[in-house]
């Protein structure tokens, strides 16, 4: 079951964050949405999360383009690659969450706007989990049946030494004389 709901989960998010991070990028399919997203990150350059550390804050464009970027590259490994690399996706995308929910907050946005960072966080955390549960399940079934089989070899190896005492060997031999 939790393998059936990685699955789903995995796809319905890399195929969010292609469809968001495209949004991001060009403005060949969706213009109007693009415009907005030119016009969000102008806004949310403002609040760029290293600036009192570094005292630098990129263009809004550079910024929009390394965001959109990454969402589709992290999408489409979250879809098609197996492995770890599917994990470190899931990691950097959650981070990526973590950065719009306080940028939004930073700039003093209201709920709506910060719902999604919010919930698109909460369902790459359950991913994580999900993933790390599974992990953890399949490990324990190998491991049962190595132990229930160490148990029985255990026993047929105590009936094996009961039979072969020594003095059950004398009663055979004592029975075979007679």
């Amino acid at each position: 079951m939790s393998s059936l709901a990685l699955h789903v989960l995995t796809l319905t998010l890399g195929l969010f964050f292609i469809l968001v991070g495209q949004f991001k990028v060009t403005p060949k399919l969706f213009p109007d949405i693009h415009q907005d997203m030119k016009h969000e990150f102008g806004r949310v350059n403002k609040v760029f999360p290293f600036y009192k550390m570094t005292g630098w804050r990129p263009f809004a464009k550079n910024y929009r383009m390394t965001v959109g970027i990454t969402e589709i590259v992290c999408g489409i490994i979250l879809i098609l690659l197996p492995g770890r690399l599917k994990q470190l996706a899931n990691v950097v995308l959650l981070a990526i969450m973590l950065g719009a929910v306080y940028t939004h907050y930073a700039l003093g946005d209201k709920l709506d706007r910060i719902a999604p960072g919010i919930i698109f966080g909460l369902l790459l955390f359950t991913r994580l989990i999900i993933h790390q549960q599974g992990k953890r399940s399949s490990l324990n079934v190998k491991n049962e049946p190595m132990v229930v089989e160490a148990k029985d070899q255990t026993k047929s190896n105590r009936q094996e030494s009961v039979d072969l005492k020594p003095k059950d060997k004398k009663k055979s031999n004592d029975k075979k004389k007679n």
